[in-house]
Protein backbone atom coordinates (compact mmCIF):
# COMPACT_ATOMS: atom_id res chain seq x y z
CA UNK A 1 0.00 0.00 0.00
CA UNK A 2 1.21 3.62 -1.21
CA UNK A 3 0.38 5.84 1.76
CA UNK A 4 0.75 9.42 2.13
CA UNK A 5 0.81 11.24 5.65
CA UNK A 6 0.56 14.80 6.31
CA UNK A 7 1.76 15.94 10.51
CA UNK A 8 0.91 19.35 11.57
CA UNK A 9 0.05 18.93 15.29
CA UNK A 10 2.43 21.15 16.70
CA UNK A 11 5.17 23.64 16.09
CA UNK A 12 6.89 21.33 13.74
CA UNK A 13 5.15 20.14 10.57
CA UNK A 14 5.89 17.06 8.37
CA UNK A 15 5.02 15.02 5.08
CA UNK A 16 5.71 11.50 4.18
CA UNK A 17 5.64 9.28 1.26
CA UNK A 18 5.78 5.67 1.84
CA UNK A 19 6.36 3.35 -1.61
CA UNK A 20 6.72 -0.25 -0.14
CA UNK A 21 9.31 -0.21 2.45
CA UNK A 22 11.12 2.70 0.92
CA UNK A 23 9.48 6.60 3.22
CA UNK A 24 10.42 9.59 2.27
CA UNK A 25 10.05 13.00 4.35
CA UNK A 26 10.33 16.11 4.46
CA UNK A 27 10.32 17.93 8.10
CA UNK A 28 10.63 21.46 9.96
CA UNK A 29 9.74 23.26 12.81
CA UNK A 30 8.46 26.29 11.21
CA UNK A 31 5.71 27.35 13.72
CA UNK A 32 3.93 29.23 11.36
CA UNK A 33 4.40 28.15 7.94
CA UNK A 34 2.54 24.90 7.74
CA UNK A 35 0.52 26.47 5.61
CA UNK A 36 3.03 27.45 3.16
CA UNK A 37 5.00 23.87 3.35
CA UNK A 38 2.58 21.07 3.17
CA UNK A 39 0.99 21.12 -0.84
CA UNK A 40 4.25 21.87 -2.15
CA UNK A 41 6.13 18.79 -0.06
CA UNK A 42 3.18 16.53 -1.06
CA UNK A 43 4.10 17.70 -4.92
CA UNK A 44 7.64 17.21 -4.29
CA UNK A 45 7.67 14.00 -2.83
CA UNK A 46 5.43 11.97 -5.24
CA UNK A 47 7.51 13.83 -8.46
CA UNK A 48 10.49 12.50 -6.61
CA UNK A 49 8.79 9.32 -6.48
CA UNK A 50 7.83 9.46 -10.20
CA UNK A 51 4.02 8.48 -9.32
CA UNK A 52 0.63 10.43 -9.16
CA UNK A 53 -1.53 11.25 -6.24
CA UNK A 54 -3.73 8.02 -7.97
CA UNK A 55 -1.38 5.85 -6.72
CA UNK A 56 -1.79 7.26 -3.19
CA UNK A 57 -4.05 4.38 -1.78
CA UNK A 58 -4.51 6.05 1.55
CA UNK A 59 -3.90 9.25 3.75
CA UNK A 60 -2.73 8.90 6.78
CA UNK A 61 -2.47 12.30 8.93
CA UNK A 62 -2.03 13.53 12.72
CA UNK A 63 -5.84 13.99 13.95
CA UNK A 64 -4.41 15.95 16.91
CA UNK A 65 -4.66 16.75 19.60
CA UNK A 66 -2.67 19.53 19.07
CA UNK A 67 -2.52 23.46 17.81
CA UNK A 68 -5.96 24.43 17.20
CA UNK A 69 -5.01 26.70 13.67
CA UNK A 70 -1.87 24.00 12.63
CA UNK A 71 -4.52 21.15 13.23
CA UNK A 72 -6.90 23.38 11.05
CA UNK A 73 -4.40 23.48 8.52
CA UNK A 74 -3.13 20.10 8.14
CA UNK A 75 -6.58 18.86 8.10
CA UNK A 76 -8.01 21.28 5.68
CA UNK A 77 -5.16 20.14 3.29
CA UNK A 78 -6.22 16.02 3.95
CA UNK A 79 -9.69 17.01 3.15
CA UNK A 80 -9.13 18.58 0.15
CA UNK A 81 -6.82 15.56 -1.27
CA UNK A 82 -9.33 13.09 -0.08
CA UNK A 83 -12.26 14.40 -1.15
CA UNK A 84 -10.95 15.19 -4.76
CA UNK A 85 -9.96 12.11 -5.34
CA UNK A 86 -11.86 9.88 -3.14
CA UNK A 87 -8.84 8.82 -1.51
CA UNK A 88 -10.09 7.04 2.18
CA UNK A 89 -7.83 8.51 5.25
CA UNK A 90 -6.20 6.81 8.20
CA UNK A 91 -6.33 8.99 11.65
CA UNK A 92 -3.65 9.20 13.98
CA UNK A 93 -3.04 10.52 17.32
CA UNK A 94 -0.40 13.47 17.72
CA UNK A 95 0.54 11.90 21.46
CA UNK A 96 1.08 8.12 19.84
CA UNK A 97 3.13 9.56 17.05
CA UNK A 98 5.19 11.40 19.32
CA UNK A 99 5.91 8.41 21.18
CA UNK A 100 6.84 6.63 18.36
CA UNK A 101 9.44 9.04 17.80
CA UNK A 102 10.94 8.27 21.01
CA UNK A 103 10.75 4.50 20.83
CA UNK A 104 12.99 4.43 18.06
CA UNK A 105 15.47 5.55 20.67
CA UNK A 106 14.58 2.94 22.95
CA UNK A 107 11.85 3.66 25.14
CA UNK A 108 9.57 1.06 26.61
CA UNK A 109 7.43 3.34 28.39
CA UNK A 110 6.47 7.10 27.21
CA UNK A 111 5.11 9.25 28.82
CA UNK A 112 3.80 12.32 26.39
CA UNK A 113 3.26 16.04 27.36
CA UNK A 114 2.59 18.81 24.66
CA UNK A 115 2.35 21.83 25.39
CA UNK A 116 -1.25 22.54 25.26
CA UNK A 117 -0.78 26.51 25.92
CA UNK A 118 -3.02 28.20 28.28
CA UNK A 119 -1.32 26.54 31.13
CA UNK A 120 -2.00 23.09 30.44
CA UNK A 121 -0.47 20.40 28.32
CA UNK A 122 -1.92 17.48 26.25
CA UNK A 123 -0.50 14.28 27.63
CA UNK A 124 -0.76 10.54 27.67
CA UNK A 125 1.02 7.50 28.67
CA UNK A 126 2.28 4.43 25.83
CA UNK A 127 4.08 1.35 25.87
CA UNK A 128 6.01 -0.46 23.35
CA UNK A 129 4.25 -3.42 22.09
CA UNK A 130 6.13 -6.68 20.42
CA UNK A 131 5.48 -5.10 17.14
CA UNK A 132 7.39 -2.24 18.24
CA UNK A 133 4.51 0.11 18.20
CA UNK A 134 3.71 2.57 21.04
CA UNK A 135 0.23 1.56 22.58
CA UNK A 136 -2.00 3.57 24.38
CA UNK A 137 -2.13 2.91 28.16
CA UNK A 138 -5.25 4.81 29.84
CA UNK A 139 -6.45 7.64 28.06
CA UNK A 140 -5.45 10.82 26.54
CA UNK A 141 -6.55 13.86 28.45
CA UNK A 142 -5.69 17.96 28.46
CA UNK A 143 -4.46 18.96 32.61
CA UNK A 144 -2.77 21.38 34.12
CA UNK A 145 1.03 20.07 34.39
CA UNK A 146 0.79 19.48 37.88
CA UNK A 147 -2.30 17.00 37.50
CA UNK A 148 -0.11 14.70 34.99
CA UNK A 149 0.50 11.34 36.65
CA UNK A 150 4.19 10.28 37.06
CA UNK A 151 4.34 6.34 36.37
CA UNK A 152 6.91 4.73 39.57
CA UNK A 153 7.17 1.37 37.71
CA UNK A 154 8.82 0.97 34.24
CA UNK A 155 11.63 2.42 32.08
CA UNK A 156 9.90 5.54 31.57
CA UNK A 157 11.20 8.39 28.93
CA UNK A 158 8.99 11.47 30.13
CA UNK A 159 8.90 13.17 25.92
CA UNK A 160 7.62 16.22 24.27
CA UNK A 161 8.29 20.04 24.91
CA UNK A 162 5.24 20.09 28.15
CA UNK A 163 8.65 18.54 29.72
CA UNK A 164 10.70 21.68 28.99
CA UNK A 165 8.35 24.62 28.90
CA UNK A 166 6.64 23.89 32.64
CA UNK A 167 9.16 23.87 35.60
CA UNK A 168 6.80 21.74 38.00
CA UNK A 169 6.44 19.31 34.88
CA UNK A 170 10.08 18.93 34.50
CA UNK A 171 10.40 18.22 37.99
CA UNK A 172 8.53 15.78 38.35
CA UNK A 173 9.73 13.98 35.83
CA UNK A 174 12.95 13.68 37.24
CA UNK A 175 12.88 10.50 38.46
CA UNK A 176 12.08 8.72 35.30
CA UNK A 177 14.88 7.15 32.76
CA UNK A 178 15.15 10.24 31.10
CA UNK A 179 13.20 13.71 29.40
CA UNK A 180 13.41 13.94 25.89
CA UNK A 181 12.06 17.69 26.03
CA UNK A 182 13.18 17.78 21.96
CA UNK A 183 11.06 14.75 20.56
CA UNK A 184 7.98 16.01 18.26
CA UNK A 185 5.71 13.77 16.43
CA UNK A 186 6.66 13.37 12.69
CA UNK A 187 5.23 11.86 8.89
CA UNK A 188 7.31 8.94 9.01
CA UNK A 189 5.80 7.54 12.63
CA UNK A 190 2.26 8.69 11.41
CA UNK A 191 3.25 6.07 8.60
CA UNK A 192 4.55 3.83 10.91
CA UNK A 193 1.30 4.19 13.24
CA UNK A 194 -0.96 3.84 10.16
CA UNK A 195 0.46 0.35 8.72
CA UNK A 196 -0.17 -1.04 12.09
CA UNK A 197 -3.58 0.65 12.32
CA UNK A 198 -4.16 -1.10 9.23
CA UNK A 199 -3.41 -4.27 9.66
CA UNK A 200 -7.21 -4.96 11.49
CA UNK A 201 -8.92 -2.26 10.67
CA UNK A 202 -10.16 -0.22 6.74
CA UNK A 203 -8.99 3.53 5.52
CA UNK A 204 -11.82 5.35 6.52
CA UNK A 205 -14.24 7.62 3.64
CA UNK A 206 -12.57 11.19 3.43
CA UNK A 207 -15.26 12.80 5.79
CA UNK A 208 -13.86 10.89 8.71
CA UNK A 209 -10.92 12.90 8.61
CA UNK A 210 -11.56 15.57 11.44
CA UNK A 211 -9.50 16.74 14.38
CA UNK A 212 -9.55 15.83 17.79
CA UNK A 213 -9.22 18.85 20.21
CA UNK A 214 -9.05 17.35 23.80
CA UNK A 215 -10.77 20.73 24.85
CA UNK A 216 -14.41 20.77 23.99
CA UNK A 217 -15.58 24.04 23.95
CA UNK A 218 -12.76 24.99 21.16
CA UNK A 219 -14.53 23.85 17.96
CA UNK A 220 -17.90 25.17 19.72
CA UNK A 221 -16.78 28.76 20.18
CA UNK A 222 -14.60 28.65 16.44
CA UNK A 223 -18.10 28.05 14.43
CA UNK A 224 -19.60 31.09 16.87
CA UNK A 225 -17.05 33.36 15.24
CA UNK A 226 -15.12 34.06 18.37
CA UNK A 227 -11.34 34.54 17.30
CA UNK A 228 -10.36 35.26 20.95
CA UNK A 229 -10.10 31.39 21.77
CA UNK A 230 -8.20 30.41 18.80
CA UNK A 231 -5.69 33.25 19.16
CA UNK A 232 -5.10 31.67 22.72
CA UNK A 233 -4.65 28.61 21.68
CA UNK A 234 -1.89 29.57 19.51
Amino acid sequence: MNLLAIETATETCSVALAIGDEVQQRYRHEPRKHAELILPWVQDLLAEAGIGFNSVDAIAFSRGPGSFTSLRIGIGVVQGLAWASDCPVVPISSLAATAQVAAVNGAEFALVALDARMSEVFTALFRLNADGIMTLSGQERVCSPGLVQIPDEGVVYAVGAGFERYPELNLAASELAGIRADTWPDAVSVIKLARHWLLENEALPAEMAQPVYLRDNVAQKSESGSALKSNREE
